[in-house]
């Protein structure tokens, strides 16, 4: 279009919708303005395909020859229709007052990216560099340049993938360079002042003094010649420029200018920054001032394969990946369960791992140089597949899709550095822990626990990550309305309550070592208690035994060490002892025994009086297995010395009937725990304190009962299961204690030969006789 669209000035201006309803059918819908410029306007607008980009040029003069570039236009999107890593314009629409080129919209250009965080890492700006070049390659062997290639009309998706956009057929080749009033009309439009065109697209005019070094620049159309790679090859360089300097644009109108004048050092400075010898050679290559010096996109990728660029971006990512580039975000869960079945695969792949196995690989990867994929490689590679798989969760639909993903996050997790957990993994996990799907909150919690158990180093800047952000994210589920929900939250706060003590204690180090005031570590420390203080309360008083149950056997011990002494006292400790009053749950009893001496180990031998009344009321549980472990409780409590002298002798007396118990486990539980007594007590304590209450359920008097083995083979013979059990269900012990003594009594005064006369008895007293009566 030239000069002659540089000073046409519209008669009456209308805002950019006015354009996109025409007399023409179309389904365009008009969504928001995109912003305005003196060349073009822009809108996102909806159509049958989804959302689009409108790019509006209104006609001023009827007489411009609008025509041939409008051929150009289907010229491209004809020819570029397999290029991957390129969206032509799909369609254009013309009226009496406009032109309309449309494309698809893509949410982020690669200007937008740069500041956005996570911040990109090394290994994913390797891969948009990798992905700009394959952009080139692919348009220019087709004979088509771009014309107008910077970070704004490079578009990136959600993991990665770039997009070469809004080809500027239509812009003029040549510039005069004493004119800024022409760039600034085609080219600047965000107004950023950058200038990424090459230096020999500017030239002289035609009323200058010199002779021209380049074509001339008249009243005409500037099109007096084409756009050639390498005019691309140095855009494209001053867009990598700022993409590896974190947003630094190495140009300016004026500065190019001078850069075109010989004054390398504007480039030389910009390139210093730059560590990486290989990167800044290919970058110095491209911004050559001379295009004769720069080399096609192809050279440049083949150049730098297996150096710059790991040779998995060659062989598998981009294919990969291309793939997926196809599917439409409504097949999200198809996207996941493709990544699902090959994540193994992946993973040996881009970390080189069992890299002599190379035959295990699917056939569509290719063969593969697994050495050459660890070069020039930070370990760090699988963020390119995280990224793919984080893309698709919000489009997810199933909940296989979801578990599969938290499976693939975990898979990822295991490989990657820890920075990249904790900014591209953790954060999608914590949106996946309030889905809607119990099964999906339960699983989100197991990943989030594991994942968090694989962070080495922990990064000064996620100090706080636990008190400001996971744990106010899953509080929530303590009191989730699934129990599934809330006995996985059990199963995992005290790995988690651990994990964040760790975290903590790292970033106290961290700031010591690096000469930074170290955090004050004990209020960090009550922030932490304060937090998890009612998830724990919550949980200690839910209203479901397995709950509670779970809490005391997934580590009960590392919450109190993580409250400290006096809380673990004060808040677990209290509520444990209620558990003994849940008659319906027999599994929570027993849980309190099996956990009853971590807690107490911790607390201390302050807690010592109360544990007896503890341990004696487990006798008495009608559960047999809940008794066994009671007595085995006793037992660890008196090897750690939590119960003093008195209390042994006490609890001995108590449970010594136990001796003849017809249960097996409950006699072996009583033998240990006296034989442990015994070799904690002295000896006269022994014989004096211990013997007398277990000597009436020995065969035979035994002199030292320190081990376990000899005291066994000595006990009587247990009584009958059934006698027992008649026993166990009699409901008034005193009249059966009552009626055995009267017949005691009466048989000792029968003469030998003679049936002694027995008083009368209840039905029930007769029906425990009876019993005893078949049993001999």
């Amino acid at each position: 279009m030239g000069n002659q669209l540089v000073g046409v000035a519209p008669s009456q201006i209308f805002p950019v919708e006015h354009y996109l309803t025409g007399s023409f059918e179309s389904d365009l819908q008009y969504e928001s303005s995109m912003g305005s410029t003196r060349f073009l306007k822009v809108a996102r607008a909806k159509s049958d395909e989804g959302l689009v980009v409108v790019k509006v040029f209104v006609k001023h003069d009827p007489s411009l020859p609008l025509e041939q570039h409008l051929d150009k236009i289907e010229y491209i999107k004809k020819n570029l229709a397999n290029a991957v890593n390129c969206l032509p314009f799909q369609r254009v629409l013309t009226t009496e007052r406009a032109c309309l080129i449309i494309r698809e919209y893509v949410k982020h250009s690669l200007y937008d990216r740069v500041s956005t965080r996570p911040f990109l890492t090394v290994i994913e700006k390797k891969w948009i560099t990798f992905q700009i070049l394959c952009a080139m390659h692919q348009c220019h062997k087709q004979k088509i340049c771009h014309g107008d290639i910077k970070l704004e009309n490079i578009m990136i998706t959600a993991w990665n993938w770039i997009l070469l956009s809004d080809f500027a057929s239509f812009k003029p080749t040549y510039l005069p360079e004493d004119n800024p009033a022409d760039y600034s009309f085609f080219f600047d439009t965000s107004r950023r002042r950058t200038c990424y065109i090459a230096p020999e697209r500017f030239v002289k005019s035609a009323s200058g003094e010199s002779k021209p070094d380049g074509p001339l620049v008249g009243d005409g159309p500037c099109y007096t010649g084409n756009l050639q790679p390498e005019m691309d090859i140095f855009s494209a360089g001053c867009a990598l420029l700022e993409l590896w300097t974190e947003g630094t644009a190495p140009f300016e109108f004026s500065q190019l200018l001078a850069y075109r004048r010989g004054e390398v050092e504007l480039v030389n400075k910009h390139l210093e920054c730059i560590e990486d010898d290989r990167l800044r050679s290919l970058l110095a290559s491209m911004l050559s001032p001379n295009p004769r010096q720069r080399k096609s996109a192809e050279i440049y990728l083949d150049q730098e394969r297996g150096k710059l660029f790991p040779e998995y971006f060659y062989s598998f990512l981009q294919s990969y990946l291309q793939m997926f580039s196809t599917i439409p975000i409504v097949f999200a869960d198809e996207k996941i369960q493709r990544l699902y079945s090959d994540i193994d695969q992946i993973v040996k792949i881009v970390t080189g791992k069992d890299g002599g196995d190379e035959e295990r690989q699917p056939e569509e990867m290719g063969p593969i140089n697994l050495e050459k994929a660890k070069q020039l490689f930070d370990n760090d590679g699988l963020i390119l597949i995280t990224a793919v798989v984080t893309s698709c969760i919000r489009g997810l639909k199933f909940c296989t899709s979801k578990l599969a993903t938290l499976e693939i996050l975990r898979a990822l997790a295991e490989n990657t550095a820890s920075e990249a957990i904790l900014d591209r993994i953790l954060p999608y996990i914590l949106s996946l822990a309030q889905d809607a799907s119990p099964r999906v909150r339960v699983c989100a919690l197991d990943t989030l626990t594991h994942c968090l158990g694989l962070v080495r180093n922990l990064p000064r800047s996620d100090a706080n990550i636990f008190p400001d952000y996971i744990l106010p994210a899953i509080a929530p589920l303590a009191t989730d309305s699934s129990i599934m929900v809330r006995v996985a939250y059990a199963k995992n706060i005290a790995t988690l309550a651990e994990t964040a003590v760790g975290f903590l204690e790292q970033s106290q180090f961290s700031c010591s070592s690096e000469n930074h005031p170290p955090p004050h570590y004990e209020s960090e420390l009550g922030a932490l208690h304060e937090t998890l203080h009612q998830s724990v309360l919550s949980l200690l008083t839910d209203g479901q035994p397995i709950v509670k149950q779970m809490l005391m056997e997934s580590g009960i011990t590392k919450l109190c060490v993580f409250f400290g002494r006096q809380k673990a006292n004060d808040v677990i400790l209290s509520h444990m002892i209620t558990f003994l009053n849940d008659k319906e749950d027999k599994s929570l009893r027993g849980s309190f025994f099996d956990c009853i001496v971590g807690v107490a180990a911790f607390v201390g031998w302050h807690c010592s009086p109360m544990l007896i009344p503890l341990l004696q009321q487990g006798l008495t549980d009608p559960e047999e297995f809940v008794i066994a472990k009671a007595i085995r409780a006793t037992t660890l409590l008196i090897e750690l010395g939590l119960i003093q002298k008195p209390g042994i002798i006490e609890f001995i007396a108590e449970c010594a009937c136990y001796l003849n118990h017809p249960n097996l486990w409950v006699r072996h539980e009583i033998c240990g725990l006296i034989s442990t007594s015994a070799r904690i007590l002295s000896a006269l304590d022994v014989q004096c304190k211990i013997m007398p209450s277990i000597v009436n359920h020995l065969r035979s008097p035994l002199i030292q009962v320190e081990k376990p083995e000899l005291l066994m083979d000595s006990l009587l013979a247990p009584i009958p299961r059934n006698i027992y059990d008649a026993v166990v269900k009699c409901h008034d012990i005193n009249q059966l204690i009552e009626v055995i003594r009267e017949r005691k009594v009466a048989r000792s005064k029968c003469s030998e030969g003679f049936i002694p006369q027995y008083g009368e008895m209840t039905t029930q007293m007769k029906n425990v006789s009876r019993v005893k009566r078949n049993e001999k």
